[in-house]
Order: C-alpha cells, then sequence, then structure tokens
C-alpha cells in the first residue's frame, strides 16, 4: 500500500511543479477534475449517463495528474513533510555557516596577532633609526 502512495504521490509532486508554470491552465483542469470527481459521487446517489465509478476514476486521473488531488482531499501532509525537510536542511545550513564564522573568526584573531607582530617591528626599526 505504501509503495503505491509514494507512486502517486511521486507523480502528484511532478505535476504540481510542472503546472506551476501554467496556474490557469492547472486551475482550469482541476476544475474540471473536481465537477467529474463530484459527479461521480453524486451519481452513486443518482445513477444516470456516465458510470459513477468511471466518474470518479476520471475525476481522480486528472486531479491527480494536475497535482491537486491529495492536496485538496488528503490533507497538506506533502506541504508538512516539506517544510520539515526545509527546516533540517536550513539548521544544517546555520550549523555550517556558524562553523565557518568560528574558523574565520580564529583567523582573524591570528592575523591580528601577526599584525600587532609586524607594527611592533616596525616601530622597534623606526625608533633605531
Amino acid at each position: 500500500m505504501r509503495t503505491i502512495t509514494n507512486f502517486f504521490l511521486g507523480i502528484e509532486e511532478r505535476a504540481r511543479v510542472y503546472f506551476e508554470r501554467f496556474p490557469f491552465i492547472q486551475a482550469f483542469i482541476a476544475g474540471i477534475g473536481v465537477i467529474i470527481f463530484w459527479r461521480g459521487v453524486w451519481e452513486l446517489l443518482d445513477t444516470h449517463g456516465i458510470s459513477p465509478i468511471w466518474s470518479i476514476a476520471i475525476g481522480m486521473i486528472l486531479l491527480g495528474s494536475v497535482g491537486v488531488f491529495i492536496q485538496t482531499f488528503i490533507g497538506n501532509t506533502i506541504i508538512i513533510k516539506n517544510v520539515k525537510q526545509e527546516e533540517k536542511m536550513e539548521k544544517k545550513e546555520l550549523e555550517k555557516v556558524e562553523g565557518e564564522v568560528g574558523t574565520e573568526e580564529v583567523t582573524v584573531q591570528a592575523l591580528s596577532k601577526k599584525l600587532d607582530t609586524l607594527i611592533q617591528k616596525v616601530s622597534e626599526i623606526e625608533s633605531k633609526k
């Protein structure tokens, strides 16, 4: 079951990324998908025309292919998961930057000591003249 879920989550994620460039087309196809999906649900109660099962299936396929089915009907778990991953990445990046800053501080302190030594030697040389 998890493999099937991950497969469809992958398809939905790729579709969502693709359709971010075409929001009007995504909205139009999603609207059609929602209508067909709910028509299928409605038809389960009042069967006329296209089979209710086919309406549900077509609606699910359209919504999934545009990348809004899971987000709309099952929840925002993908978004929450991505936010958590971004937070982890930001934390790692922050730790890396903090480490680099610490290294740079040590380097600056060492250079400052060397500069102080050079200034002192130059002062000694000038005082001898």
